[in-house]
């Protein structure tokens, strides 16, 4: 076990930062301690362990920040590591999961912010993935792939009831089920959830924690905007395929997220863990993919290009 008091102290002393300065703890993570200092975040991991993963996403965001055009520069956290701990400056903003929560944003500003993460999406999609590879080669570790479909315990007769019960028999699994295509990696956050993602006046701020960064098909970084709305996923989708020539297939994207979802449910469940807010989450997820089937049908790229432009006015 880390004492990440020792190395905060040597941070405040090595940059000259009175101990009275206003630091500020921040909530979450399970694998550092977090400070804000100064419009600044400093990252202590909690083990020697996760040292390598700080590396490793200190790498990934140089690799950003070599390769991004720079106009997204400050859309990504610039990560310096010392062997230590890790310091990059603060994004500001608010996360996308509590505006989200709150009605905080109009249904322009959603339509924006979809706009805005396609495009920062598609162009970290767009770096070259032979000097991405070579540049992370080095780490052991394996970032996950979101296609549940391929685990070998996934059971689909099982993710279908859940589905079904979840859903109060609006979804048949059955009425979705496809292949999911596994070509064409390219470097992805993988872990693109709303608590990820900072707005800012109304427009997107920036992605953080790119802890989970590593090679994947695209549509691995579309899953979680699901959590949020179907609705707000395809928008996401459709101002992607107008920039990308790598089009993500809505047909898969639904599959993945219901398959994704059912078999999450059976894992929680099989451990026996009492979470009522996520079951409760998942539930008001799968009523709302429900309700946008009313609207948007599974269609294809050509279908929204037709017919989502107004999905939020």
């Amino acid at each position: 076990m880390v004492d990440c008091k020792i190395w905060l102290d040597d941070f405040l002393n090595k940059n000259g930062i009175a101990s009275s300065t206003y630091i500020q703890e921040l909530k979450g993570g399970s694998r550092s301690k977090a400070y804000r200092i100064n419009k600044q975040i400093l990252r202590i991991p909690t083990k020697e362990k996760f040292l390598s993963e700080q590396e490793r996403e200190a790498d990934i965001s140089l690799l950003l920040q070599e390769n991004l055009p720079k106009k997204y520069l400050t859309q990504v956290t610039h990560i310096l590591f010392n062997g230590n701990y890790s310091l990059h400056p603060e994004i500001e903003g608010d996360l996308l999961q509590a505006l989200w929560n709150e009605n905080k944003l109009s249904p322009l500003n959603i339509k924006k912010i979809a706009m805005q993460i396609a495009e920062l999406l598609f162009h970290i999609h767009s770096i070259d993935i032979k000097s991405a590879q070579e540049k992370l080669a080095k780490y052991s570790k394996i970032c996950r792939n979101e296609n549940i479909t391929l685990k070998p315990d996934f059971d689909y007769g099982i993710a279908k009831k859940h589905i079904w019960d979840y859903s109060e028999g609006k979804i048949n699994l059955d009425d979705f089920k496809t292949s999911i295509d596994t070509d064409g990696l390219t470097l992805c956050h993988n872990d693109l959830h709303a608590e990820n993602i900072i707005i800012k006046d109304g427009e997107l701020s920036g992605f953080i924690d790119f802890g989970e960064g590593g090679f994947n098909p695209r549509i691995t970084d579309f899953f979680h905007f699901y959590r949020l709305s179907r609705d707000f996923a395809l928008e996401v989708m459709k101002a992607y395929n107008d920039l990308s020539p790598f089009k993500i297939n809505i047909k898969e994207a639904d599959y993945q997220f219901l398959s994704n979802t059912g078999y999450t449910i059976e894992q929680r469940l099989r451990t026996g863990k009492i979470m009522p807010l996520f079951y409760d989450e998942v539930k008001k997820a799968l009523l709302l993919f429900a309700e946008s089937l009313n609207r948007y049908p599974r269609v294809n790229p050509g279908f929204l290009e037709r017919h989502l432009k107004g999905a939020f006015l």
